[in-house]
């Protein structure tokens, strides 16, 4: 799967947005997303994203592929829930030595848990998506967040494309030696030693790297050039201003809602 952000269509209103306003609101999104407790709101919201997503002109294959892994996950979760949840059955699955029993309670918080994950890691594949992440990192120094966190961050980002490069090179020369062709358990050896010489390169590189940064000087107290140089744009600050309010409003209305 290709690691990369940042893959909008430069015609997209969304791009143009500064890089802080965007980080903020879409961060705020999510966290809004993940608290919301009617399944309505949570869709309401996961639309929103959605619509935004295709305003950078990228196919639905794109989204779908970086879903792929959460949308399981959250089936997974909705189904745990269905069948644990709640007092009043649904509808019964009879099988050879027990039944499955779907109840009513389950289902609506099952639902409410599917739509608020896919709704947090859409909002999240949009601020990939359409945002530089260094300008996502800088953001986060500029909110005080500690330098050590963004710093790993900022390094697992950066190498995380080199260690995908090596895996994808290791993997080839093992196909290049018929190293798929012999049985399942061969395989599962083969991915094994794979993985096993990937984290030793990975902690060889970083000991490295660590070596050569300490060697300039850098340290967690290290200080650092101002990576945005001029001021939000007013344009900027009134769509993020209203995106707040929005927000709120959808905050309240949950809080209300009864």
């Amino acid at each position: 799967m290709d690691l990369s952000s940042y893959e909008g269509n430069g015609d997209s209103p969304l791009l143009h947005i500064d890089g802080r306003v965007k980080t903020g609101v879409l961060l705020a999104s999510v966290i809004v997303a993940s608290t919301l407790t009617h399944w309505m709101l949570a869709l309401a919201l996961w639309a929103c994203a959605v619509g935004l997503f295709f305003s950078l002109h990228l196919s639905m294959r794109k989204l779908l592929v970086r879903l792929l892994i959460p949308l399981s996950i959250a089936w997974v979760v909705f189904l745990s829930v269905l069948f644990t949840q709640g007092n009043h059955a649904l509808f019964a699955i009879p099988l050879k030595w027990f039944t499955l029993t779907a109840r009513q309670e389950g289902a609506m918080q099952g639902l409410l848990l599917f739509v608020r994950i896919m709704a947090a890691v859409t909002l999240a594949t949009l601020l990939a998506l359409s945002t530089p992440m260094i300008e996502i990192l800088e953001t986060l120094r500029l909110w005080r967040i500690p330098g050590v966190m963004v710093d790993i961050a900022d390094l697992m980002y950066r190498y995380i494309f080199i260690l995908q490069d090596t895996a994808h090179t290791m993997r080839s020369a093992q196909l290049s030696r018929m190293g798929d062709s012999g049985s399942w358990a061969h395989r599962v050896a083969d991915t094994g030693n794979i993985a096993a010489s990937l984290m030793v390169k990975s902690l060889d590189r970083s000991t490295r790297i660590y070596n050569a940064m300490a060697a300039r000087g850098n340290s967690e107290d290290s200080t650092e050039l101002r990576f945005f140089t001029r001021p939000i744009p007013s344009r900027d600050k009134m769509i993020g201003g209203a995106s707040a309010a929005a927000l709120l409003l959808l905050a309240i209305v949950n809080l209300r809602w009864r």
